[in-house]
């Protein structure tokens, strides 16, 4: 159980014990002190008692009435403390109900040292012997408010410790919280967050080292998103060479090769080849829309001669071609882009309707593109298709958005939507204010 306390729990309870154990040990050095003192007050008492016994036997002895007399200063005698003084044969006078009984049975039991009677004998016969028995009660009282007053003051004293400790303690152990917070915040990648310098000389050196750890992420992420932005120019530039080959090249030999087969068919109408002509139209035919398909996703033409509403109405309009039961619902709102941040956005929404449609069957899609506060700009493709499934791993589409977003310093997010379904959500920023580049 120890182990789940805080740092400050553990302090204040460690001197919270030490101080309990420190009063304990007072109070337990009174108690066990105080049948000597007790032994040691009712020795004297009964040593000046017996003195004042023998001077009053004296006195008594000289008087006219010896037992009138003696009887006399045995009732002064019973103003002494500690003893109890009376003549043999009559009962021991009381001391009255202060004493003892202000202290525990236990307690007076323990202190109350055994009772030793002495007897001195009076010179005159008549008078008999007077006893001086040890009468530690008013003692005992003393002790046990000692031992109260010792245990009120010491927890007044261990409390007023106990706060002011907790107060110490707890300013000094404060900077550990904002040192927590700041290691924290670079869990998460708040690289920006510096932690105040605080508190003692060895949390400074940890406050520094941190904030030179936060400092050398900084840097390092910065190096990732610019090696990650030189990789994707690469990779577009290497996709715009493709897609302009496929286009300029192949394309051309496509059209003419189809319309070779078209002026052949007709030739050969009563030949008996139409039939493989036609066929070999429509293979060609076929060629030329993987061809389109393949330029659509290295390089989307529509984006450079559209811009972003455009390319993503043309996007729309062959996904509604080729899934005509699902309802695909598109808004974008006016927003003047860069060519980078206009293509991610466009790839975000291609691969949200990929997922969507081909992956989890949805039958509704939403993509709504807007600016998101005046430096970002909000891609958010909503579906109602299965969703998320347990334990599941993000693709190779995934990740490479994940990394194009990376680049640009933006942010995305794939979770699950309510009811069902699933939303895929990038913050990208914008290179200006108010969107424009």
């Amino acid at each position: 159980m120890i182990e789940t306390l805080s740092l400050r729990s553990r302090i204040v309870l460690l001197l919270a014990a030490i101080l309990a154990v420190g009063l304990a040990i007072g109070i337990a050095t009174l108690i066990l002190h105080a049948g000597a003192r007790i032994r040691t007050e009712a020795g004297a008492a009964t040593h000046l008692a017996e003195d004042f016994v023998e001077n009053a036997l004296a006195r008594a002895a000289a008087a006219p009435d010896p037992d009138a007399e003696l009887k006399r200063l045995l009732a002064q005698a019973q103003k002494l403390r500690h003893v109890r003084i009376f003549l043999e044969g009559e009962p021991a006078p009381s001391k009255g109900p202060a004493g003892i009984r202000r202290a525990p049975a236990w307690f007076a039991a323990l202190a109350t040292p055994r009772e030793n009677i002495t007897r001195i004998t009076a010179p005159q016969p008549r008078a008999g012997a007077v006893l001086i028995a040890a009468d530690p009660s008013d003692e005992i009282a003393e002790i046990w408010e000692e031992i109260l007053g010792l245990a009120l003051g010491g927890t007044l004293v261990a409390l007023a410790a106990f706060a002011l400790i907790f107060m110490v303690v707890s300013r000094a152990l404060a900077p550990v919280s904002a040192l927590a917070q700041g290691l924290e915040a670079l869990e998460k990648g708040e690289r920006g967050l510096r932690v105040p310098r605080a508190g003692s000389s060895e949390l400074v050196v940890i406050t520094d080292r941190i904030n030179a750890l936060a400092d050398a992420l900084a840097r390092l992420d910065a190096e990732n998103r610019d090696l990650l932005r030189r990789m994707i120019d690469v990779q577009e530039t290497e996709r715009r060479d493709i897609a302009r080959d496929l286009h300029d090249e192949m394309g051309p030999f496509l059209f003419t090769i189809r319309a070779g087969i078209g002026a052949l068919w007709r030739k050969a109408q009563g030949a008996g080849v139409a039939h493989d002509c036609e066929k070999l139209d429509e293979q060609i035919a076929a060629l030329q829309g993987v061809n389109r398909r393949i330029l659509a996703r290295l390089r989307p033409v529509a984006l450079e001669e559209m811009g972003l509403a455009g390319a993503l109405d043309v996007l729309v309009r062959g996904w509604r071609e080729t899934h005509p039961q699902a309802t695909i619902t598109l808004t974008v709102a006016d927003c003047v882009l860069d060519e980078k941040t206009a293509l991610v956005a466009y790839r975000i929404a291609q691969e949200g309707l990929t997922n969507a449609l081909r992956h989890a069957q949805a039958q509704r899609v939403t993509i709504d593109v807007r600016p998101a506060g005046a430096r970002e700009l909000r891609v958010r493709v909503d579906d109602d298709g299965t969703g998320l499934k347990t334990g599941w791993r993000q693709g190779l589409g995934l990740r490479g958005m994940s990394e194009r977003i990376a680049a640009l310093g933006g942010r995305l997010t794939f979770r699950s939507g309510a009811p069902k379904g699933a939303v895929l959500e990038a913050l990208l920023p914008l290179s200006g204010p108010g969107g424009s580049p």
